[in-house]
Order: C-alpha cells, then sequence, then structure tokens
C-alpha cells in the first residue's frame, strides 16, 4: 500500500525550467518591444520602427509556443500561476504607491 500522504520532492528538468522562463517573459518582451519601437517611431518620424516592433512582437508568439513545448501542460498552469501572483503584485504595489 501506498502512502496517500507521501510528499516527495519533484525534480524538474532544466527544460522545464526554460520552458516557464520562455512562457512568463514572452507578453512583457514584446509589449514593451512593441512600445519602444513605436516611440522610436514616432520621434524619428519614421514607419520603420514600428514593422521592427511588430516583428519583435510576433517573435514573442515564438518564444510562447517554444515555452508550450518545452515546459508541457503542468509548466502552462505553473507559468499562469507565477503570471497572475506577478499582476497582483504589481497592482498591490501601485495602489499602495497611489494612496501616499
Amino acid at each position: 500500500m501506498q502512502d496517500t500522504n507521501d510528499t516527495t520532492n519533484i525534480k524538474f528538468s532544466l527544460r522545464f525550467y526554460i520552458g516557464i522562463i520562455l512562457l512568463t517573459t514572452n507578453q512583457p518582451i514584446g509589449w514593451a518591444a512593441m512600445a519602444a519601437c513605436n516611440a522610436i517611431a514616432t520621434s524619428k518620424n519614421d514607419i520603420f520602427f514600428t514593422y521592427l516592433g511588430f516583428v519583435l512582437y510576433a517573435l514573442t508568439w515564438g518564444m510562447l509556443g517554444l515555452g508550450v513545448l518545452l515546459a508541457g501542460p503542468e509548466g502552462v498552469r505553473y507559468s499562469r500561476l507565477l503570471l497572475k501572483r506577478g499582476w497582483r503584485y504589481c497592482t498591490r504595489f501601485l495602489k499602495r504607491e497611489k494612496g501616499m
């Protein structure tokens, strides 16, 4: 018989952690690249940087796909949890700063 309260440590592979990193960073990198490139395009009055922003944003979709492949379904669930916690932390921090 196996004990149901058995708490064994699960060791994840490097592949899993790389997938988690790709899953959690693709959105911030994509949106930041798009915003920065559009700011540069506006200041220089050059449409090239807008296109560059779209290309960099599209590359982050590749990061998402590769992250899903590397981390698997468990990694997708875990990365969602990390993103929710991060978003909750940021909103609490901003509310606290706004109240001061």
